[in-house]
């Protein structure tokens, strides 16, 4: 298990493991480019150079984040011609970075509601997203937390599209539990988590869990907000993330922290310790290829 962070990409992607290793982390994810805009990632020769050979030097999973304009939910033409640009050409760079994938949100519906021709819609975009960059970088489905007519807030919804992808080994889930909690899923204790992890495994499939995205949660279990909190701060607790991280499902999947920070600034040392902390006390080691 690699406990990672987002971490900044300004300046450049290269620059990222310097500052991952700075906090600890083990695994990093990053936006490619300005995550409220629709502006292509400008990445030169040189720093994907520079980029592969830190990437390989450091032993760390790392993941693109998409922008948070996509919305594969949406009837306007114009805005899906973008979303799925947008995730090919995100694509295409993770294939040349050699990044595992692309995580993202598949967006909101908009009041339309989720019956057979949105899903048929929105396996459509995907694999034309998919069709124009080949190679093995993942589409990284991301569970939504309940709000705004979200798209992919319950495992069968996610299940729902995978099946519509024929279960194309290029499309996988990350399972962030600060939205997992808004939507009801209990992950606070052993038990919990057991069950939670079950459904997840009959309507999705533990193999397609890639990644996780490792928030507390300022709202209440099942409160359909989007609020992330440092880890041990929040409704989930110390003892839910300890129970997150001893689930099986878990163990070699790469955590990335999206906290607010303790300073307010991210991710940060701290909050990774406090991940650390509880993966030692679960008995399970650190990753043997990352320096400590």
């Amino acid at each position: 298990m690699h406990i990672g962070a987002h971490i900044s990409s300004a300046g450049g992607v290269q620059k990222v493991f310097a500052r991952a290793a700075a906090i600890g982390a083990e695994a990093v994810q990053i936006f490619p480019s300005a995550p409220q805009q629709w502006k292509a990632p400008v990445i030169s020769d040189d720093q994907v150079a520079e980029f592969r050979t830190l990437h390989a030097n450091s032993g760390m999973p790392a993941f693109f984040h998409a922008v948070y304009l996509i919305n594969l939910g949406s009837k306007d033409e114009a805005l899906l011609r973008r979303s799925v640009e947008s995730l090919s050409q995100a694509l295409r760079w993770a294939e040349t970075l050699g990044v595992g994938g692309v995580i993202f949100h598949p967006g909101s519906h908009l009041g339309s509601g989720w019956d057979d021709d949105l899903l048929r819609r929105i396996c459509a975009l995907i694999r034309e997203a998919l069709q124009s960059a080949p190679g093995t970088a993942q589409l990284v489905l991301e569970n939504n937390a309940g709000q705004g007519n979200c798209i992919g807030g319950t495992w069968a919804e996610i299940g729902a599209i995978l099946r519509g992808l024929d279960n194309d080994p290029r499309v996988g889930v990350c399972f962030d539990t600060c939205h997992a909690f808004a939507m009801n899923y209990d992950i606070r204790t052993d038990a919990a988590v057991a069950a939670v992890m079950e459904s997840f495994d009959r309507e999705i499939g533990l193999a397609r869990l890639v990644a996780v995205h490792a928030n507390d949660s300022k709202t209440p279990l099942g409160g359909l907000r989007d609020r992330h909190e440092n880890i041990g701060d929040g409704q989930i607790g110390l003892d839910g993330f300890a129970a997150i991280i001893r689930h099986p499902a878990f163990s070699d999947v790469p955590f990335f922290l999206e906290v607010p920070g303790i300073d307010g600034k991210g991710p940060d040392i701290e909050n990774v310790m406090r991940l650390k902390a509880i993966r030692a006390g679960a008995g399970l080691p650190a990753p043997a290829e990352l320096p400590r």
